[in-house]
């Protein structure tokens, strides 16, 4: 029984060490495509790389990349449509994962930086709350934690 337990915490440690490091990786070419560093069909490309992991926040940047295309597209109509996409995506995911706070991190940052006549800014002010509520519990990613703290600081000014 005691083989057991050790195997299944190395095992968990190894998935944990694993999704942190990548995780870092993909918010780090996320901060890259927001600042025009690197084009968004790579940041795309990278992300379906990765198609045979699954987790909530991979699936929560896949979501934001909807909404980076829509800032890309010419077209009124395709522009709306990809922003819907991006909308529909994140939410069902947030729905789903409710105390995922990168998630909530997600969806504010798009939330802030959208024109407000598309509606989709009625979250903000829970989303920051939330947030800041659970920001002691990321004691095992200090990536996160200071990229959030970054952002709130930057906002706040």
């Amino acid at each position: 029984m005691g083989k057991l337990k050790i195997l299944l915490l190395f095992i968990f440690s190894i998935h944990f060490a694993f999704s942190s490091n990548n995780l870092k990786e993909i918010r780090d070419f996320y901060y890259k495509v927001g600042l025009e560093k690197v084009d968004l069909e790579d940041f795309e490309y990278f992300l379906n790389k990765k198609e045979k992991i699954s987790y909530p926040e991979l699936e929560g940047y896949r979501a934001v990349v909807w909404f980076l295309k829509a800032k890309d597209f010419y077209n009124p109509y395709r522009k709306y449509e990809a922003f819907v996409e991006g909308k529909k995506q994140l939410e069902l995911l947030i729905q789903r994962y409710p105390s995922n706070i990168e998630l909530h991190f997600l969806r504010l940052t798009i939330q802030d930086n959208l024109p407000v006549f598309l509606g989709y800014n009625d979250q903000i002010d829970i989303d920051k709350k939330f947030i800041k509520t659970k920001l002691q519990d990321l004691q095992n990613d200090s990536d996160l934690k200071t990229r959030i703290e970054d952002y709130l600081t930057e906002k706040d000014k």
